[in-house]
């Protein structure tokens, strides 16, 4: 029974993963916008998208787990350190909070996406 449940986990988890490299690489809103915040380009969304889709289909076969557990930890560490050396590059900017051009770009092209509010340091906290 608790081998079915693992193997149910899985699969589960491969499913989530697929969506997640579909909507990637079909350039969901809410998946695009991160990236562009970051400031990584449509060429890792597609390769962070398509290792995905890879990862979720070896999720959901038993015997090749390991290798989508291990897919999938590749995505998770590099989006992670791509976002942590861009909050590391970024830190002394806080007077100077402006959104980048690619975000900028990419709420210009799509109506569905809000601009973001930038508060400045020297505007503080009205509460």
């Amino acid at each position: 029974m608790k081998t079915i449940a693992l193997y149910g986990l899985q699969m589960l988890v491969g499913l989530i993963a697929l969506a997640a490299g579909y909507a990637k690489l079909t350039g969901v809103g809410f998946m695009t916008e991160p990236f562009a915040m970051i400031g990584l380009g449509n060429t890792f969304l597609m390769i962070a998208g398509t290792i995905e889709i890879l990862a979720g289909l070896c999720l959901l076969f038993p015997r090749s787990g390991v290798v989508g557990a291990v897919l999938l930890v590749t995505v998770v560490v590099g989006t992670a350190g791509a976002s942590l050396g861009t909050a590391i590059s970024h830190r002394g900017d806080a007077t100077q909070m402006t959104v980048s051009h690619t975000f900028r770009t990419a709420v210009q092209n799509d109506a569905s996406v809000l601009p973001a509010v930038v508060i400045k340091k020297s505007q503080g906290w009205d509460i």
